[in-house]
């Protein structure tokens, strides 16, 4: 395979859209009945302060509606603006009582079609999270790391409910960054 030359946004657009397809291929292999499965619970089971109820559907909606906060965030923000956290209940709770997993790729559609519209200077401005400075483009690393992380929460939880998930970099995909 040659390694085409490409800008590091075209190479994010790449990665971060294929490691959505990744998350979403985990989760379609769960098996319905174990979407609110959660392992024995104890003190090397935590995901943070912010998410209550962990589970494997509530995972991929956290990830689907937080996409959708930050990259609207992030598309209208201006010049060193401190990125709120995204919290949309509303929109959780469509996804929670829907075919959550259908409306979290139409939420991530939405958020490339966004993020395609973004120009280099969008990219290059400053913006703050979480008492941190970014850049917009490394804000958006930063949310692919946040996919990363989750998709290893997903991961953990398939494992421990014997559900067999699927092998990593097995991309749906062949084209890469």
């Amino acid at each position: 395979m040659a390694i085409m030359p490409m800008s590091e946004f075209d190479r994010f657009l790449i990665m971060f859209d294929r490691l959505f397809d990744f998350v979403e291929t985990y989760v379609r292999k769960t098996p319905e009945d174990k979407y609110d499965w959660k392992p024995i619970e104890g003190p090397g089971v935590s995901f943070g302060d912010r998410l209550d109820d962990v589970t494997i559907k509530s995972l991929y909606v956290h990830l689907t509606t937080s996409e959708d906060g930050f990259i609207r965030s992030l598309v209208e923000m201006e010049d060193v603006m401190e990125i709120p956290i995204p919290t949309n209940k509303k929109l959780s709770n469509k996804l929670f009582k829907g075919d959550f997993i259908a409306l979290g790729r139409e939420l991530h559609l939405e958020s490339m079609a966004r993020l395609r519209e973004l120009s280099p200077e969008q990219l290059s401005k400053t913006v703050w999270f979480q008492g941190c400075e970014y850049s917009v483009m490394g804000f958006l690393w930063a949310l692919y790391g946040h996919y990363a992380y989750h998709l290893g929460n997903i991961d953990t939880y398939m494992r421990q409910g014997d559900m067999g998930p699927t092998a990593f970099f097995n991309f749906t995909h062949s084209e890469m960054a």
